[in-house]
């Protein structure tokens, strides 16, 4: 299975969300051309796995600095103290 970053490297988080976002407008116009539906949906399916992709890294990128910042912090609330 291709990295979800693949489908479109170049592309920034926000210009993957608001072509997500127009594509969901397109679709759910009852107007719109079965033929052209599903290579929309194909679309917004690439789109998405680029953002969840982008939100993954960004979430990675966090918790590192934040790591860095406070190497004494764990993720236990009560700082891995037994």
């Amino acid at each position: 299975m291709p990295d979800a970053t693949d489908a479109a490297p170049e592309i920034g988080y926000a210009e993957a969300l608001a072509e997500l976002e127009s594509i969901l407008e397109e679709i759910e116009d009852d107007a719109v051309d079965v033929d052209v539906l599903a290579a929309r949906v194909k679309r917004g399916a690439e789109l998405l796995r680029v953002c969840r992709a982008r939100i993954m890294a960004a979430k990675v990128e966090v918790t590192q600095i934040v790591a860095e910042l406070d190497p004494g912090s764990t993720d236990d609330p009560d700082g891995g103290s037994p």
